[in-house]
């Protein structure tokens, strides 16, 4: 495993960087949008935050997944500038599972802007998009395997519920600190009702989709993709423990105006998105240094040499 990652090169953790960030963007766009829908107790303050936080979110994811492919492209060419701006470099990465799944998330970003469009039809197709968005994901890397229509199913709902609890992180924060206690505790109640049933789904979609993908076994804890999991399965049962204190402790504190509970909950908050920032970097290493036991499509040997000829049709990473 640290072998693997001391030995990356520039153009390769150029890539997971960029990936990160087009994650975390994404996500931020995703789970916005799902929070105007879903949290009813949220201010009109709150509510305009939210949608501006879906733009400039979905503006940003835009623009890194857009860099995914002339860095794709560098790699392919031996990490030269030349091939991030080469034609036919960029027309062949394009044409492969990681263009397909960017211009299909490009799509959803573009319908997500909607949500400055303040009536139903404009929510609506700003939640079209987000449902497309986190799709997207599907149609590249682990996902392509079979049974192709159950993976992609479960990592679209994967996503999305993990959007959801990414996007309350804002609003929640800014009720905390701008709303009266009794309003930001209805706001912080509302949302941890919402989060079980997104938790129990997040948690259930990524274990079955382990298990098709042959991952979810003792032996599988020793390769290189095991190893790095565990790390982002510790960050995770940290994110659970954090949510817990902030709905069983830090919230009622907060519905009986308890003295510093807002500024509380907001440390929390912000300990809970550095967990996921954690958690986003060490996927993006992850889906791009190694495939999980069992899958055929071994992302290290992807990622040992560039491309030649024909023999490298998918032009992709593990995710």
């Amino acid at each position: 495993m640290l072998a693997a990652l001391t030995s990356a090169d520039a153009v390769t953790w150029l890539s997971i960087s960029v990936k990160a960030f087009a994650y975390a963007a994404t996500l931020s766009a995703v789970g916005s949008v799902l929070v105007l829908v879903a949290l009813r107790d949220l201010s009109e303050g709150g509510r305009s935050a939210l949608r501006w936080t879906a733009v400039f979110s979905a503006l940003a994811a835009g623009l890194f997944t857009a860099l995914r492919l002339p860095v794709r492209a560098s790699f392919l060419m031996g990490g030269t500038w030349d091939g991030a701006t080469d034609p036919m470099i960029l027309g062949m990465v394009a044409d492969s599972p990681l263009g397909n799944s960017a211009v299909l998330r490009l799509v959803g970003l573009a319908l997500i802007l909607a949500v400055l469009w303040r009536a139903r039809a404009g929510l609506a197709l700003a939640l079209t998009g987000a449902c497309i968005a986190s799709a997207s994901f599907a149609l590249r890397g682990h996902a392509l395997g079979e049974p192709q229509l159950i993976l992609g199913a479960l990592i679209t709902i994967h996503i999305l519920c993990l959007a959801f609890w990414v996007g309350a992180f804002a609003p929640l924060a800014r009720a905390a600190r701008r709303d009266p206690p009794a309003r930001a505790g209805a706001l912080a109640h509302e949302f941890g009702r919402r989060a079980l049933w997104a938790v129990g789904l997040l948690v259930l979609a990524g274990g079955i989709t382990l298990a098709l993908l042959g991952a979810a076994t003792p032996s599988a804890l020793t390769s290189p993709y095991g190893q790095v999991f565990v790390i982002k399965l510790m960050l995770f049962a940290g994110l659970l423990s954090l949510a817990a204190v902030n709905k069983l402790k830090l919230t009622p504190a907060l519905l009986d105006a308890a003295p510093g509970a807002g500024t509380r909950l907001r440390r929390s908050i912000g300990v809970e998105a550095g967990l996921v920032a954690g958690i986003l970097v060490t996927t993006a290493a992850l889906t791009t240094l190694f495939a999980p036991p069992g899958n055929a499509d071994n992302a290290q040997a992807t990622l040992s040499a560039p491309v030649s000829g024909p023999v490298q049709q998918t032009f992709g990473d593990a995710s």
